[in-house]
């Protein structure tokens, strides 16, 4: 660089930096030879410094080393580097290169491209840089010198640069610097935490305080590769719009947890040009889960924001993090409503199952929750263990998988639940052992396309399904018009296994002593084989709650055979061949841990 006289200015940098030693001895390096006239743009023009005798030195040296790329590289390898790699995917990868560390300060990512970038992916070029390329090879947005490149060196090779290139900035500071992004920039700060150095063998702490951000990414780490899909604030202000009113009518309002979601549905690992974006549909994905399913990403892109350690598309609209698309949603954005419920989910697994992050949305819920007002005293984190489990099993009864908005709101009918099925019936949810609780919001209080959430006075009894005391066989024996029914089960030697919990799951179809009694049926003239197969003839495995209409087709029994059931409320039957039995409604649908008994007019 001395031999050729146009870089006495970015040479007597380097000598006031105390470097020559060092990048003449150290390591081989790629030099980016800026000209004297670059350095007075980027530090006197760009800077705005009245000399060159004020810049800090820290900043000297970090522009010093932006300039010189770890390794050897003449133009015939930056290109060879891109055409020998196979997949287009790797070949975006591999025009990323890594400039000179120096002890703590990280050396910065850079993108170079040569001729055939250009000729397979020249659209990414002239995307992030809002110019065009031709086909030469280029640093960033800057052109390498046709004529004065592959200069050798012994520790080296030395490219001049036609233009200046001025260091880029991290993720985070990129961002902040960008007006479009302000409010995304908050966001970030927010999340941000300062934490010491490593310690090294001898014991010693690094007493640095290093930056890192609690969603999952450090976007303050150069060696963090990322791409972001950053919403602009006019993006952000239409999001929330509907929603001021939950966030006192400000932006500076929006939960923290929410701040933290959306952050996490922009984020993805790794550099992906605009290009990769398109063609690797649907196979990327943020912190959060796959976004696409939910968003039409790319057609959402404005803009680029350039950093070092990351690809910052800037987009026009928020990209929704599943919870942000779930039910969950509700529960997030009303928090100062549903606190407790909030903390349940965010402590005590509450939401599993809510949200899922794969495919970016949910099975269906529906809702059934407690103000905090309704709640009471003590609040969840003030239980014991023993209340807390028994609280979060209540929380559950009221979670429905099943969307009532689908169905056109509730009606009567019987609601599957974790905790069993739970029947709503006059504007009240009644659990199985008949408690009932009133439904105070008949319209939802947040709505989603997969869910909703409403609001009741109280909460539901869960179903223990473990319980030895309340099985299906508990319940024939304490139901005195099965007598019947119960000495047919002991003579079958059945009785062992509808009192059996766990795995298996029964639906009992019961005759009453009275049809026992019409089809001349006694348990004492039954031999032990037939009387199993008249109680096999009545037990459908699984749980099945019927009488509601919802149900309408065959199911088998235990001896394979097709039961077909149809009908509503007043109407509902059981056929096997010609027989059609008729449930009794009140002594029907009795839940028990290990299955559900029905009690019907006749035997099948």
């Amino acid at each position: 660089m001395e031999e050729k006289g146009e870089f006495k200015l970015f040479i007597s940098l380097i000598d006031r930096a105390n470097l020559r030693k060092s990048l003449s001895e150290s390591a081989i390096y790629t030099c980016l030879a800026p000209k004297d006239e670059f350095l007075n743009a980027y530090f006197l023009d760009e800077l705005n410094y009245n000399s060159l005798d004020q810049v800090p030195i820290t900043e000297v040296r970090a522009y010093i080393n932006y300039h010189f790329i770890n390794g050897m590289y003449y133009t015939y390898d930056l290109e060879k580097r891109y055409t020998s790699t196979e997949n287009l995917i790797n070949k975006s990868r591999v025009t990323n290169y890594k400039t000179r560390s120096e002890g703590k300060n990280i050396g910065k990512n850079i993108r170079i491209f040569s001729p055939s970038f250009f000729t397979i992916q020249g659209e990414d070029f002239e995307f992030n840089y809002q110019k065009k390329g031709d086909k030469s090879f280029y640093i960033e947005g800057v052109k390498i010198s046709t004529s004065q490149c592959d200069i050798g060196a012994r520790n080296g090779v030395i490219h001049i640069l036609d233009s200046p290139l001025f260091p880029s900035l991290r993720t985070d500071l990129a961002i902040s610097e960008d007006p479009d992004l302000s409010i995304f920039s908050s966001w970030i700060e927010r999340h941000s935490q300062y934490v010491l150095g490593e310690v090294d063998e001898q014991g010693n702490v690094d007493t640095t305080l290093y930056k890192n951000f609690s969603f999952g990414r450090n976007l303050a780490d150069e060696n963090t590769l990322s791409t972001l899909f950053a919403p602009t604030d006019d993006a952000i202000k239409k999001y929330f719009e509907p929603y001021m009113d939950l966030i006192d009518n400000t932006l500076d309002s929006v939960p923290k947890h929410v701040m933290y979601s959306l952050i996490r549905s922009s984020v993805h690992a790794n550099l992906w040009y605009h290009s990769d974006l398109v063609r690797n549909q649907p196979q990327w994905n943020a912190l959060t889960g796959y976004i696409l399913f939910g968003n039409p990403v790319l057609e959402s892109i404005i803009g680029t924001t350039p950093a070092s350690n990351s690809f910052i598309y800037k987009t026009n609209r928020v990209m929704e993090s599943p919870e942000m698309s779930s039910v969950r949603s509700g529960i997030m954005m009303k928090y100062k409503i549903y606190n407790q419920w909030y903390w349940m989910m965010t402590n005590k697994g509450l939401g599993a199952g809510i949200v899922d992050v794969l495919f970016y949305q949910h099975s269906p819920k529906t809702l059934l929750v407690q103000s905090d007002e309704i709640w009471g005293s003590p609040f969840a984190q003030d239980m014991d263990q023993i209340q807390l489990e028994k609280r979060l099993k209540e929380c559950r009864a009221g979670i429905f998988h099943f969307n009532v908005l689908t169905d056109g709101g509730f009606k009567k009918r019987f609601y599957p639940t974790d905790e069993g099925y739970i029947l709503f019936d006059d504007n009240k949810f009644f659990d199985h052992t008949g408690h009932s609780v009133n439904l105070i919001t008949k319209s939802p209080v947040w709505e989603k396309p997969t869910g909703s959430i409403y609001e009741i006075d109280g909460f539901l009894n869960p179903l223990d399904r473990l319980d030895i005391n309340n099985t299906v066989w508990k319940k024939i024996q304490s139901n005195s018009n099965l007598s019947s029914f119960k000495a047919i089960v002991d003579k079958a030697l059945m009785a062992g296994e509808l009192q059996l919990t766990g795995f298996f799951t029964y639906s009992v179809f019961a005759p009453s002593n009275a049809a026992l009694s019409a089809a001349g049926i006694s348990p004492s003239s039954l031999t032990a084989e037939a009387a199993k197969n008249l109680i096999n003839r009545h037990i459908v495995t699984n749980r099945h709650l019927f009488t509601d209409g919802v149900f309408t087709g065959q199911l088998t029994n235990k001896k394979g055979e097709y039961l077909t059931f149809s009908g509503a409320w007043n109407t509902f039957s059981i056929q096997f061949q010609n027989n059609v039995a008729y449930p009794i409604p009140s002594s029907s649908n009795v839940q028990g841990s290990n299955g559900v008994l029905h009690v019907i007019n006749k035997v099948l």
